[in-house]
């Protein structure tokens, strides 16, 4: 190389090495010292990324990992990582030099005849980051490819919390059943007892009108369950990204389900464990690089073409070529204030966003852990309430058989036990949602070390 443009080089770095980029900061949001609820005691274990097996459910297990694999929401999200990734790669080629090739092609006409001419010249230009723009842009475009790795792992979150509150709500739609085919069974049963007791004279015809309409009713019912045991598999089966047509439950029984106590971390770190709060994050590293960039944009840029300085490599003419280079915004109508505001607009926007989605993550938990807590304590009264219905009923039945209590009595001890078991149900469906809910209000399913942008 020319010794005078390699003269160059020291000084082109030294110009290289300013940057108007600010030192990223976190931003300062108000975090707990530990849970307000008391039964859920902050500890440093990690939350089991494969927590749908402490549900006990074989079938759960089976349809987890098929919904992370085949879900089309995911699979939108890991063709948005390969697009961030492409723009993070263009963002970056301006940190290099462009290399080109022009070709010229001449045709001369003489008294001897045509005579073509064919040249080639490779071209090479730099544009030097004088004030770190480039590498701004850089660092902006691999901060938005982290942040939609993070977006996908939030997004698997939710999709594994949907495929858990779905199963077991399909699970709970199935024991109303059960249970709804039960209690048609106790009033076909009781209608008999009436309806002999009614040829005997014993009762009139208004008892066994109201106990064909209990019947009629019943019925009903029954079927308005088993429409939404089939809804309820669709939903699943669109978790699954498979049509509803190849959904086959085979459902365990809801009562088989374990309630596990997930093990909660301290609120702090739920910074580093919600993949939503890492992606906020990594959109205000992106913008505070983007105001870089913004300020930058005031400041003269240098672009450099070395076949010109190789073409005049005496000081004289390396110092011309540098200088019809160098050009400087003077006049842009506010364009270049308003690219600034913008940016530190944009800036502020995300950093409110970010506090709220921190908030919004310690509310998730203790909403979660206050729903599972209250509603446990309510599972076990309707245990006891549903083991006292059914007593009752025992009893109704076999006095009204024998004409010791009226129908009436009859009819509201069937009633009770049908809607003890049904509270029941729903009791148990609260408590095992809330505990999905509090598995991904801590992050659970989501490994923090492995934070490669593979898709």
């Amino acid at each position: 190389m020319n010794p005078n443009i390699s003269s160059l080089i020291p000084v082109l770095l030294t110009l290289s090495a300013c940057n108007l980029v600010s030192d990223f900061q976190r931003p300062d949001v108000a975090t707990p010292a530990q849970w307000h609820n008391a039964n859920l005691a902050a500890q440093k274990s990690v939350v089991d990324p494969h927590w749908w097996q402490a549900f006990g459910s074989a079938k759960l297990n089976r349809l987890m990992p098929q919904a992370l694999a085949y879900n089309n929401d995911l699979a939108a999200a890991r063709q948005r990582i390969l697009q961030a990734r492409a723009q993070a790669k263009i963002a970056g080629a301006n940190l290099w030099p462009s290399l080109g090739l022009q070709g010229n092609v001449t045709d001369n006409h003489t008294d001897s005849g045509a005579n073509r001419q064919e040249a080639g010249q490779f071209t090479v230009a730099y544009v030097v980051d004088l004030w770190g723009a480039n590498r701004a842009g850089r660092d902006a475009g691999a901060a938005r490819l982290l942040g939609e790795v993070f977006a996908r792992d939030a997004l698997q979150l939710v999709v594994m919390a949907n495929v858990g509150q779905a199963y077991f709500n399909l699970l709970a739609l199935d024991e109303r059943k059960r249970i709804a085919t039960e209690f048609l069974a106790n009033v076909d049963k009781v209608l008999a007892i009436i309806e002999a007791r009614y040829r005997a004279g014993a009762v009139s015809a208004l008892d066994v009108a109201q106990q064909k309409t209990e019947q009629a009713t019943a019925r009903a019912n029954l079927h308005l369950l088993g429409q939404q045991v089939i809804l309820a598999g669709n939903v699943l089966a669109l978790l699954l990204g498979q049509p509803p047509q190849q959904m086959v439950v085979n459902a365990e029984r809801f009562s088989d389900m374990r309630l596990p106590s997930p093990n909660a971390l301290q609120p702090a770190s739920l910074l580093e464990r919600r993949p939503d709060v890492r992606q906020l994050e990594m959109q205000l590293i992106a913008a505070n690089a983007d105001i870089g960039v913004a300020r930058a944009a005031f400041y003269p840029t240098l672009q450099l073409n070395l076949d010109a300085l190789l073409a005049s490599p005496q000081p004289a003419g390396a110092a011309l070529s540098l200088a019809a280079g160098l050009t400087q915004p003077l006049f842009q109508g506010g364009r270049l204030e308003g690219g600034l505001e913008n940016a530190q607009a944009r800036n502020a926007e995300l950093v409110e966003t970010y506090r709220k989605t921190v908030l919004t993550a310690f509310k998730e938990v203790e909403d979660a852990a206050a729903i599972r807590n209250h509603s446990g304590r309510r599972l076990q009264a309707l245990a006891d309430a549903v083991d006292k219905a059914r007593q009752a009923y025992r009893l109704s039945e076999e006095r009204y058989h024998v004409g010791l209590i009226n129908y009436q009595t009859l009819l509201d001890t069937q009633r009770s036990l049908l809607n003890a078991q049904n509270s029941e149900v729903q009791a148990r469906l609260d408590v095992l949602a809330a505990m999905v809910q509090l598995y991904q209000a801590l992050g659970g399913g989501w490994p923090v070390n492995t934070l490669g942008v593979n898709g």
